[in-house]
């Protein structure tokens, strides 16, 4: 239960970070977050983050750094799936990987707290 109200409640937020983190360091403009873009991210990013969080129950009987690992991978992999679908296809690197750090740095993140909630509930 922990780990489903982690991955819903901070997935979006985290991703709309890393998705705005450019921006805000480029042009020093910390007020690229308003009330409108949390309400963006958390319509986007609810589902996949619920998603995401039952990959992560899945992989709960491996270790922590497989079970981190394999929850940022898996989510990189597919924000840049949907991403490419979206766009019809692309040749530039940097658009590819920008979408999938927004995708699996905020499931990293997720993960790894999932799973120091979950050790020091089990201590």
């Amino acid at each position: 239960m922990k780990r489903i109200l982690i991955f819903s409640a901070l997935f979006p937020p985290l991703a709309l970070v890393v998705f705005n983190a450019p921006d805000m360091i480029a042009h020093h403009d910390f007020r690229l977050m308003d009330s409108s873009s949390f309400q963006m991210a958390y319509a986007i990013a609810v589902i996949p983050a619920l998603l995401l969080a039952w990959l992560d129950w899945a992989l709960s009987a491996k270790p922590a750094r497989l079970r981190v690992v394999g929850t940022g991978v898996t989510a990189a992999l597919t924000a840049d799936l949907i991403a490419l679908f979206m766009w019809g296809g692309s040749n530039d690197l940097w658009p590819i990987l920008m979408v999938g750090l927004v995708g699996g740095i905020p499931a990293a993140v997720c993960s790894w707290l999932s799973g120091a909630s979950m050790r020091s509930v089990e201590a």
